[in-house]
């Protein structure tokens, strides 16, 4: 039986941004003879950044192809009662009296349509009817699922399928700015399978949009194995902290927290890896508030030189003050080298962070004193119990959060039928 795979990203491989994949991909190519990668939006002048295997195709989308007349075919959807047939009565209901969840729905099913007339004329050449079987993977639960389903429809293939993951801001209504998620009813009919990075994402489609559990299962991200990081011998306590620096991600609550180490006398030093936006502010803070102890600014590192630093810095601990997550995978990756962390519970957090076996679990309201608070109780933490918690966050990524078991697993459940 020949195979083939259609993934549908919103960058990678071009330019920065979802990482994650690069671990995936591979593992993928060894599942499906022919694996087809549609990046559907990708910035002016951003670059092929991420080598593949020899069987995986690539092409890009750049967002200006898909911005461009999405305007006007938004207006026009806006005061259409069919939506071209994509939403229910149900959902029509649900938005009535609120204009900016319609004006986003609209705008949401124009983009749908141009990204899968876009991959549809991609595919074109690849004659996937010559496939005993096509599966269209799309990475997020948005746009590009819509368009999964709609490419799937297409399809001549003996057998075809339409699956995708689920994150954050497109698996969690209160992440959108409206506090709603457009055609999910129309995506959970339409996709054969939604794989939520996380169990606490999976119960939010249950317990959301209720009569499609058969349809759900959890499957974990993963990140490769590296061996384990040196262990801290005292002397200075290493903090550390990586993620694009947004305002979801609060990294400066991180540093109103450190600032209140001032007089404490104890020796730290904090290294966040990652750039962003607000990383002038960042600096400019740390230099006014944060000049009593060692900071470092790494900016953006590839998986390799990150990796190569978690593997040769004596790390004491991680930390992540998101406002919201799926499940982190720069938390899976430090607990791949028996860094303990200590996160805000938000999302999946609890089911990688757990309180007093694999690190510290924080309010997702957490403040500065209250961080603080908790950082002096890690930095006290004797080094019996200290190394219990790096042995205890080795043995739980060993067994969930592995890239080559969890990837595996994945690339055979997405098989086509």
């Amino acid at each position: 039986m020949k195979n083939c795979l259609v993934m549908l990203t919103k960058t990678y491989p071009f330019g920065q941004g979802e990482e994650f994949i690069e671990d995936e991909v591979p593992i993928l190519a060894k599942a499906f003879d022919c694996v087809i990668v549609i990046a559907t939006s990708v910035a002016q002048g951003a670059g092929k950044t991420r080598a593949v295997p020899e069987n995986v195709h690539v092409h890009c989308i750049r967002a200006a192809e898909v911005r461009h007349g999405l305007a006007a075919s938004a207006f026009k959807l806006f005061p259409s009662r069919t939506f071209h047939g994509f939403v229910s009565p149900q959902e029509k209901e649900a938005i009535k009296g609120s204009p900016k969840s319609r004006a986003f729905l609209s705008y949401f099913v124009a983009k749908s349509e141009r990204v899968f007339e876009l991959c549809r004329q991609i595919l074109l050449p690849y004659h996937l009817e010559a496939f005993d079987g096509v599966t269209f993977y799309a990475y997020w639960f948005y746009d590009v699922a819509v368009a999964a389903t709609q490419l799937k429809k297409y399809c001549t293939s003996k057998s075809c399928r339409a699956v995708c993951r689920a994150h954050r801001y497109d698996l969690y209504p209160q992440c959108s700015s409206v506090g709603y998620l457009p055609l999910r009813p129309y995506l959970l009919k339409n996709l054969d399978a939604v794989y939520p990075c996380s169990q606490d994402g999976a119960a939010c489609i249950d317990s959301t949009w209720p009569g499609f559990s058969q349809k759900i299962h959890t499957a974990y991200l993963g990140t490769h194995d590296f061996g384990l990081g040196p262990v801290p011998t005292g002397g200075t306590y290493q903090i550390v902290s990586c993620c694009h620096l947004s305002p979801v991600k609060r990294v400066k609550l991180l540093a109103q927290a450190l600032s209140l180490l001032k007089d404490s006398g104890i020796p730290c030093k904090w290294t966040h890896i990652g750039g962003g936006d607000e990383l002038a502010d960042l600096k400019a803070y740390t230099a006014e508030h944060l000049s009593f102890m060692q900071v470092e600014f790494t900016g953006p590192l590839p998986n390799q030189k990150l990796m190569a630093f978690y593997r040769e810095t004596p790390i004491n601990l991680f930390v992540n003050t998101s406002s919201s997550e799926g499940l982190p995978v720069s938390i899976m990756e430090a607990a791949s080298f028996g860094i303990p962390a200590m996160a805000t519970d938000v999302g999946g957090t609890k089911e990688l962070v757990r309180e007093g076996e694999t690190g510290w679990l924080l309010p997702a309201d957490c403040s500065p004193e209250m961080l603080a608070t908790h950082l002096k109780a890690a930095i006290a933490c004797p080094a019996v119990e200290a190394q219990l918690l790096r042995k205890n966050c080795r043995t739980l990524w060993e067994e969930t959060f592995c890239a080559d078991k969890n990837f595996t697993a994945f690339a055979q459940a997405i098989q086509p039928l």
